[in-house]
């Protein structure tokens, strides 16, 4: 689909915009919300540093259950060992354990806090019955809501304010 640009030398490793597809309330039509929501939105801190804490919540948790006491230079160590537990690609992979009849994987999900949905009620400016485009404000924001209006002149726009990372531009249009 990439045509050409799958031949330059950059192209597995450009890192691309991604935005995540939302609908709430798809059975009711009074109030379905749909979003394409930047990154920004729900990536508010660094893939690798969260799979990095999680690690770190997930031995916390087994010492503190299991009453573990560590030498602080030791957990320290541990900690530094843990920070090179970053590629979510290796985590993913199947691992071959000898004797094992099973070749187990690890596959990290998750949850978004409710301030992190653009269509909860922290973001009462989302209309229901509404298309969004939500994206990070940034030093192009106004250029690209003067591009918007030329293509639909008719569309909504205004900002709101994520808790953990800031100004959001949204585009809406009601039906």
């Amino acid at each position: 689909m990439d045509g050409q640009l799958a031949t330059d030398k950059n192209y597995r490793t450009f890192q691309r915009r991604n935005f995540y597809l939302i609908r709430t309330h798809k059975n009711n039509d009074d109030k379905v919300k749909t979003s394409i929501v930047d990154r920004s939105f729900f990536e508010t801190v660094p893939k690798e540093h969260l799979i990095y804490e999680m690690f770190l919540n997930i031995l916390r948790g087994h010492l503190k259950k299991k009453d573990i006491k560590i030498p602080s230079g030791l957990l320290n160590e541990i900690e530094k060992s843990l920070a090179y537990l970053t590629d979510q690609t290796i985590i993913a992979v199947s691992q071959t354990i000898e004797k094992a009849s099973v070749r187990p994987r690890l596959r990290i999900m998750a949850e978004v806090h409710t301030e992190g949905n653009p269509h909860s009620s922290f973001y009462p400016e989302i209309s229901e019955r509404s298309v969004n485009l939500i994206i990070q404000a940034g030093s192009s924001k106004e250029q690209i809501i003067e591009t918007v209006f030329k293509k639909i002149p008719s569309i909504d726009v205004f900002t709101i304010q994520h808790m953990r990372n800031g100004e959001h531009v949204v585009f809406q249009i009601q039906f």
